[in-house]
């Protein structure tokens, strides 16, 4: 029974822990501003038995309540001080609740109760709406508010604060673009930034053409990477205390863009050459650049060993960018049939060799079964494809050897070899 009972006490204050209000203490005192109204309450607030709680008696000779259930507030006066008035409207209290008391303090040392002096007057046990007068307040200066009930009951309320101690000047707002200018290129990720004065905790909304875009915190980059021309930028202020200006905005304005090509795709043979036809710029810039014999002209000679992806890079006349790829495919190997049939009916009557014509300087030589030559030639175009004939004689059906040499250029010469059926 008696651990039961330990367990229960144990789980009682721990969900009373759980649902006091976030300003329990004074190291979460919650800031208010003037015209911003928060809503309170002082329902599960601390007991002045709590050994960690904010309540106890080295405030109670300043203040004219006991500190049983307490709650608190702070807030910073402007750059000139003076008077403040605290307003708490609104209560709804507990049945048998004496009502709310309240007090202003200033704290030579933040949430040191010993170092705290009151600043306002006292107000006890009150059921209806009061209003706390702090004067002499000092400028750019924190103060704290301890509203609190007894434990008879506890209180909702409403909190505001006014006075000229709190009053803050007009907020301004600037945004500028990275850029330094508002004259862009097509498709510029172009950064924005926000300056703000006398905004407590601002926030910046954006827009484009009026439809929201982001919210940043100040100081905090806005980024969008697509502007037309005429697009209009704006930012909203909002601020947690003080009056708010209303919007900035810059109008972009959009170089035109320009139609630039890199060429059509391309097919060349191994160790072959293509000229690239880069076309719509002002200047231009090829990459990669390793294969080229020069990257900055439209039109280089591109020699790769491998098909490859060439970018162009061209600019306008306002010195705009704009990029087209073209694929340069180089052609390693050929498609060597294995029968054909020389029989002059219209169809396979001479042997087709795939990708020849893109070895211009190929030689290929066929043997028959005992070594002889019995076709052979440099460079392989229509015209000239084998028919299964010797020096204008039908050769008899049977399997022949050949070997294509893929010499180009005095490059290194790759031979290929197989075997050809003639079938009649």
């Amino acid at each position: 029974m008696k651990q039961t009972l330990i367990f229960l006490t144990t789980l009682f204050f721990c969900q009373l822990a759980f649902s006091q209000p976030s300003n329990n203490n004074c190291a979460n005192a919650t800031e208010i501003c003037i015209s911003k109204t928060k809503s309170g309450t002082t329902n599960n607030a601390t007991s002045e038995v709590c050994g960690t709680c904010a309540d106890g008696s080295m405030v109670v000779g300043s203040a004219c309540f006991q500190l049983v259930k307490t709650v608190w507030y702070q807030f910073t006066t402007n750059a000139t001080g003076g008077n403040a008035d605290i307003n708490v409207s609104g209560l709804n209290c507990s049945a048998g609740s004496n009502g709310l008391g309240g007090i202003v303090y200033a704290a030579g040392a933040p949430c040191n109760s010993s170092t705290y002096v009151p600043v306002s007057n006292c107000v006890v046990n009150s059921v209806g709406n009061f209003t706390l007068n702090a004067t002499g307040l000092a400028a750019n200066t924190n103060y704290y508010i301890l509203i609190a009930s007894d434990s008879a009951g506890s209180c909702d309320f409403d909190i505001s604060i006014s006075g000229p101690a709190v009053v803050l000047p007009a907020s301004t707002l600037v945004i500028s673009s990275s850029a330094g200018a508002t004259t862009i290129c097509p498709e510029d990720v172009v950064t924005f930034t926000s300056t703000t004065t006398n905004c407590i905790n601002p926030t910046i909304n954006w827009f484009v053409n009026g439809g929201y875009e982001a919210t940043t915190a100040n100081g905090d980059p806005f980024r969008r990477d697509y502007f037309v021309d005429g697009d209009i930028v704006g930012a909203e202020l909002i601020c947690d205390c003080g009056p708010n200006t209303g919007s900035n905005q810059l109008t972009m304005s959009v170089h035109p863009y320009i139609t630039i090509s890199a060429g059509p795709y391309t097919n060349i043979p191994f160790g072959g050459s293509t000229q690239l036809k880069g076309t719509g710029g002002v200047t231009y810039s090829w990459s990669p650049t390793e294969t080229l014999d020069n990257p900055n002209i439209a039109n280089p000679i591109a020699t790769p060993l491998g098909a490859t992806t060439y970018t162009l890079t061209a600019t306008s006349i306002e010195g705009c960018r704009f990029f087209d790829n073209v694929i340069v495919n180089v052609l390693d190997s050929i498609f060597v049939p294995n029968t054909f049939t020389p029989n002059s009916d219209g169809v396979n009557d001479t042997w087709e060799i795939k990708l020849i014509e893109f070895f211009p300087k190929a030689e290929i030589t066929v043997f028959d079964r005992w070594g002889q030559i019995v076709f052979k030639t440099i460079g392989y175009p229509t015209s000239a494809r084998w028919d299964g004939t010797r020096n204008g004689t039908q050769l008899p059906a049977s399997t022949y050897y050949y070997t294509i040499s893929l010499s180009i250029d005095s490059k290194e010469e790759r031979i290929k070899t197989g075997s050809v059926t003639l079938i009649y």
